[in-house]
């Protein structure tokens, strides 16, 4: 079926060939207590003056039809299900489709951001993904925005939260890149090439009854109360709104750079005190840097608190049993977390860094496939699941690192016309002060994001020992 043009604010509405017909479909405990934001990811290319603007719109309209006709969930809206616990669903409706903008910024230039290395910055919501940015009584699963540059395009994509985690949008954006490639060249992919059903198999994360609470689990365990929790809740409710006006004030983003030099320099400097003691995982000792130095800058700016946790983003794709593909489209994602007296985090005790590194480690091996599903049946347990996998947030640290998503991006090809990714960016709806997203970048190394209060970046930024590692990426 071919796409269906509406005014140009509402841009095209892109149907799969097949249609969807109505109905509705239930998500997992994974799905219902994730935080309800909108996730904005944008894949930048460069255009040569050769570039067919038509030709490049039209493979990328009709890959995306292909593309919904494999992961149906593209095209659905999510709505309320149960009003008392708050819980949601998908909703199809018979003309379903993903909305596609186009747009020109003809004063952005794609040599300009080649040079300052893609700066997050300059990659704005609202200038390069299209609305809504905020989660409503009834959102689209996801939206597309197509922006030409000066010499390049702006591909973005906002996927809602509440279905889609950031490996599953790796999958889509795969999925689409390779009907993309295919529809340039006037081919099809092949049926042997296209998502298993397997993909789409959640049944693992329905658990049955269980007898725990959430408050069970060590994530989930009551913290000490600070004023600092009143501003954390605070930038919750814009995250999910997508008000990105009342965060300014709060959290400001600062975009690190982690060569790989400095990598291998940070895995020296954790080194196991012993022999046979384990040796830490990039993510874990990236997280103890991150941990530490966040917690020195918000206590020179004289944020008093006596702990902080640092939570860590678990993909528990491998984790469960039996386990679920590395492209399962859904939630699968807990939050891990590892706790520490600030006078710690901030001394300079030889083999700190080890030492931090192993308590998040730790914290995310606690998360056993029967720990899993006990969470599981914990949530559909709960009485409310509206952003229960937050707890509640002082001055803490959490770290998402969606390797997946990176790796997969840098390798996809888009065609003739487009080639391959340049830059991949995203303007996350940070959910709190301390927010943290590795990423590794599609050409070297590691950047590290950052979303704190402004002092604290100040502060960062001022801080020798941490500019001893990254470098800042304005």
């Amino acid at each position: 079926m071919s796409p269906s043009k509406l005014s140009d604010m509402q841009g095209t509405l892109v149907r799969p060939s097949i249609p969807l017909g109505n109905g509705y479909t239930k998500l997992s405990p994974l799905d219902q207590y994730m935080v309800r934001v909108i996730l904005p990811m944008m894949c930048i290319f460069q255009l040569d003056s050769t570039a067919n603007r038509p030709d490049i719109l039209q493979s990328l309209r009709a890959g995306l039809v292909h593309t919904i006709d494999e992961i149906n969930i593209l095209a659905a809206y999510v709505v309320p299900e149960n009003a008392e616990r708050d819980s949601i669903q998908l909703e199809y409706e018979q003309d379903a489709g993903v909305l596609f903008y186009e747009k020109d910024l003809p004063e952005v230039h794609f040599s300009d951001l080649v040079a300052r290395r893609f700066p997050f910055s300059e990659m704005h919501a609202s200038r390069f993904c299209p609305k809504p940015l905020g989660h409503t009584r009834r959102s689209p699963v996801m939206t597309i925005q197509a922006t030409f540059i000066t010499g390049g395009l702006v591909l973005a994509f906002n996927g809602h939260h509440s279905v889609l985690d950031a490996q599953a949008l790796g999958t889509f954006a795969e999925t689409w890149a390779r009907h993309v490639c295919a529809e340039s060249g006037g081919l099809l992919v092949r049926v042997s090439e296209r998502l298993s059903p397997d993909v789409f198999n959640g049944s693992s994360l329905f658990a049955g009854r269980s007898n725990k609470q959430l408050s069970d689990f060590q994530t989930y365990w009551p913290a000490p109360s600070c004023p600092f929790q009143k501003v954390q809740r605070h930038i919750l409710e814009s995250a999910v709104s997508g008000d990105r006006e009342q965060q300014k004030p709060l959290i400001e983003l600062s975009h690190w750079i982690l060569s790989p030099q400095a990598m291998d320099q940070l895995k020296q400097a954790a080194q196991p005190p012993s022999h046979g003691s384990p040796i830490m995982t990039e993510n874990s000792i990236i997280s103890a840097l991150v941990w530490r130095h966040i917690t020195r800058a918000r206590h020179r700016a004289g944020i008093e608190v006596v702990s902080s946790s640092l939570l860590s983003s678990v993909n528990v794709r491998r984790r469960i049993d039996p386990p679920l593909p590395l492209e399962y489209v859904g939630n699968a994602i807990v939050l891990a977390r590892a706790q520490s007296p600030v006078e710690k985090l901030i001394s300079d005790k030889e083999g700190l860094l080890y030492g931090l590194a192993h308590q998040i480690a730790d914290s995310v091996e606690w998360w056993t496939p029967d720990r899993i599903w006990e969470l599981a049946g914990a949530i559909d347990a709960s009485e409310n699941v509206f952003n229960a996998m937050h707890p509640e947030a002082g001055c803490d640290v959490l770290v998402t690192s969606p390797s997946r998503l990176g790796d997969v991006l840098g390798q996809a090809s888009w065609g003739a016309d487009l080639g391959p990714i340049q830059a991949l960016r995203f303007s996350f709806p940070a959910f709190m002060d301390g927010f943290v997203v590795v990423l590794p970048s599609i050409h070297e190394g590691q950047e590290i994001m950052i979303w704190t209060n402004p002092n604290v970046t100040r502060l960062l930024e001022e801080d020798p020992e941490w500019l001893q590692w990254v470098a800042t990426n304005i």
